[in-house]
């Protein structure tokens, strides 16, 4: 059977380069004396967590962060070598798996932390203790109960978590309330390290930062504080092509609901991209797109698989079919994207990632040593018979 091989019309193009460099803007940040390791979850939050993870490593980051031992797996099967820990994946059911491959788990309940105590052999694990967001980790009460029989002494956590609920609200009393409270637990299990500041965190200042600060957004350049100016490099950028363009006569709708109507005779372009690809349907008739320089607003809805722009003030010559709309990059960031759409840029940047073609720049490996079906193929032969 022939395969069809097409150009893709839709590329979000991920600056590997400029993800190195926010690693280093954030150690810069908080100083010699604090590890920083680099949240990878969700396949890198779309972006591809083998290439991704590799030029991380290749800058120097020597822990990793995944959400799944799916993904610590695919990691190891990849010869990603160094430490990775995983959030929460069931130590109690899978600990064979973690030992067996070095993963470290982190330990979120009482009946993994007695899994960790009867292991085979001695375990490294961190411990997330809960301190305000209500979600995993052990309770202050829970810890406290544990400390006074000495249940910590024969496996003591090589590195003590949490998880700030508002950090990217700089002023909220609820940041000093969590820090307090962790620190508390720090004092009393004197852990190797301690780590509570995520990417938002690492504004809050010195006393938040502990031992170990742990960044995804701001490695792939997401300014989640809001903070100015901006240190952190865009990483990310975003085009479409034009498939077709169309005279639309004054008067006349575009686009499903009518929500745009011609005020002038118009020269419409309609681009191969849509919610399909992750492109926020609210951001219809909200967002303009960049053309050789130009801006031309998205106008209508935002269909499945299209997109439809008004490109009548625009050179003809510059917007026919074939040419590329741009919808992220420099001037128009992730995080303008995600408040023009009223969500977040963590879940717009994860929904592009997933539904666009990727393209590296300044890859330091063979891309096609990465494609996903090697990728899943690995996975298979490393995890034996690991099933959910």
């Amino acid at each position: 059977m022939m395969s069809l091989v097409r150009s893709a019309d839709v590329v979000l193009e991920i600056n590997l380069a400029a993800i190195q460099a926010n690693l280093q803007t954030v150690s810069s940040l908080v100083g010699p004396q604090v590890s920083v390791a680099a949240v990878v979850k969700s396949d890198a939050y779309g972006l591809g967590i083998l290439e991704v993870s590799r030029s991380l490593v290749d800058a120097g980051c020597s822990l990793l962060f995944v959400a799944s031992l799916e993904e610590a797996l695919l990691l190891r099967s990849c010869r990603i070598g160094v430490a990775i820990a995983v959030f929460r994946d069931e130590f109690d059911r899978y600990g064979k798996w973690y030992l067996s491959h070095s993963i470290i788990p982190v330990v979120n309940n009482c009946g993994e932390l007695l899994a960790i105590d009867t292991a085979g052999k001695a375990q490294t694990y961190f411990l997330n203790v809960e301190t305000g967001l209500s979600r995993f980790g052990l309770g202050l009460e829970d810890v406290r109960r544990r400390y006074q029989p000495h249940a910590f002494e024969k496996h003591r956590p090589s590195v003590v978590l949490s998880h700030l609920a508002c950090s990217e609200y700089l002023g909220d009393a609820t940041n000093v309330l969590q820090r307090d409270r962790f620190r508390a637990v720090y004092d009393l299990l004197r852990p190797v390290r301690g780590s509570l500041a995520a990417s938002a965190g690492l504004w809050l200042g010195k006393s938040y930062h502990f031992d170990l600060v742990r960044v995804g957004s701001a490695l792939y350049g997401i300014n989640t504080a809001g903070v100015q100016p901006n240190p952190l490099q865009p990483v990310a950028k975003l085009r479409a092509r034009i498939l077709d363009v169309r005279k639309v006569l004054r008067g006349e709708a575009v686009g499903y609901g009518a929500t745009f109507r011609a005020c002038r005779t118009s020269r419409v372009a309609i681009a191969g991209i849509g919610y399909k690809h992750g492109l926020p349907w609210t951001c219809a008739n909200r967002i303009s797109v960049r053309i050789a320089g130009h801006c031309a607003p998205l106008i209508g809805r935002i269909a499945m698989e299209y997109i439809t722009i008004d490109t009548t003030d625009i050179p003809e010559t510059l917007c026919g079919p074939g040419a590329f709309v741009e919808l992220l990059g420099e001037d128009f960031t992730i995080d303008d994207l995600a408040a023009a759409a009223m969500i977040s840029p963590q879940e717009a940047l994860t929904r592009l990632g997933a539904g666009c073609t990727r393209q590296y720049l300044n890859p330091s490996f063979p891309s096609e040593a990465l494609s996903k079906p090697v990728a899943q193929a690995a996975l298979k032969t490393s995890s034996g018979d690991f099933g959910r």
